[in-house]
């Protein structure tokens, strides 16, 4: 399908309706910005919003495919032609995995930190957890072994320590249980700083707590914790190396960083009828915008050895990469994401010592 010309007739037919990009938008419940971008030919509505993108725009199914007005002679031609073109077009469909959850589709974007920070914000201040799942320490990922087991942040006890990404402060309680002293912790959202502070002042934990985006400046002190640590937290960074540029400036000599994320190869490959099929590409590192329900994110593809040049250039020895998998659950689980799982790492952590 033409992309930019079926862009053109939305536009056309909104405004035939005398509504501005910002009223059809609300009418939908997507931004005006998502409404932008169909209309620039940057993307199409998704299933969900069809019906009512048709019905708004007083258009039929095969109009919208089509980008234009049919008569009665050209519809059964452009029925068929439109029929093939979606067959072609599901079978190329670009898909990126973040955690267990496959996107729709993923259209490549200029990087704006600044939307990138709304966009995520937004995301993670309402359906974030519910629609992604919030893993929490002492686990570190889907069929991945726990911290219990691997002891990747060494013996806590008596140690300040800062989170990165905090979540709903679950994470920060499994450290206070581990004898640490002093805890922080830093996210993007005011309403997850919320959900921590409620949740740890409920189970008599003191922690401080600063919402910040983790590569700006925000106040958190220098050369002070023994250990900064980051579950499912750093891939939503805008700038990696200034992110870890801050934490080693937050981080005593010789202090301890532990994170892990997505496997990079994760996010390449699906199951289709059983068989691993290669979506997309593992060199690609674009920003990408995709739905996961009827929210946006944004997010970059980075390769593992981006990660640990970052670190390199930011002054961090690394003392272990983890790629491992807890096989006797994956087996278990009977799911698509199991059995792949049991192929290929999806997730990594890594830890890395100030030097």
């Amino acid at each position: 399908m033409n992309q930019v010309k079926i862009g053109r007739f939305i536009a056309a037919m909104r405004k035939q309706q005398h509504l501005t990009q910002r009223e059809f938008a609300e009418l939908l419940g997507v931004s005006d910005k998502t409404v932008s971008k169909w209309e620039c030919g940057n993307g199409m509505p998704e299933l969900s919003y069809m019906q009512s993108v048709c019905k708004i725009l007083q258009i039929d199914l095969n109009e919208l495919f089509s980008g234009e007005r049919l008569t009665d002679t050209d519809y059964k031609k452009k029925a068929e032609e439109n029929m093939m073109n979606l067959i072609e077009e599901a079978e190329s469909l670009k898909k990126n995995i973040v955690g267990g959850s496959v996107l729709g589709t993923a259209d490549d974007i200029e990087m704006d930190k600044y939307e990138v920070h709304r966009t995520n914000t937004a995301f993670w201040s309402t359906a974030g957890n519910e629609l992604l799942g919030a893993t929490a320490l002492p686990a570190w990922g889907n069929f991945f072994p726990s911290e219990d087991k691997l002891r990747l942040l060494g013996d806590l006890t008596g140690k300040s320590v800062l989170e990165i990404g905090c979540g709903g402060g679950h994470s920060l309680k499994y450290a206070a249980d581990s004898g640490a002293a002093g805890l922080y912790g830093l996210d993007i959202s005011e309403e997850q700083i919320g959900r921590a502070w409620e949740y740890l002042a409920s189970q008599g934990i003191n922690a401080k707590l600063v919402c910040s985006p983790m590569e700006e400046e925000c106040g958190l002190p220098a050369d002070y914790f023994d250990l900064v640590y980051s579950v499912y937290g750093i891939g939503w960074t805008t700038d990696l190396n200034r992110t870890f540029e801050r934490v080693r400036s937050y981080l005593k000599k010789d202090g301890i960083f532990v994170f892990g994320w997505s496997h990079p190869i994760h996010k390449c490959v699906s199951i289709e009828k059983g068989r691993l099929v290669f979506d997309n590409s593992y060199f690609n590192e674009k920003w990408y915008s995709a739905n996961i329900g009827d929210r946006e994110i944004m997010l970059s593809n980075r390769m593992m050895s981006t990660y640990v040049n970052a670190l390199a250039d930011s002054g961090f020895v690394i003392e272990k990469l983890v790629e491992e998998i807890d096989r006797e659950r994956a087996a278990a689980s009977g799911s698509d994401f199991g059995r792949k799982a049991l192929m290929l790492p999806t997730v990594f952590v890594i830890r890395a010592r100030k030097g």
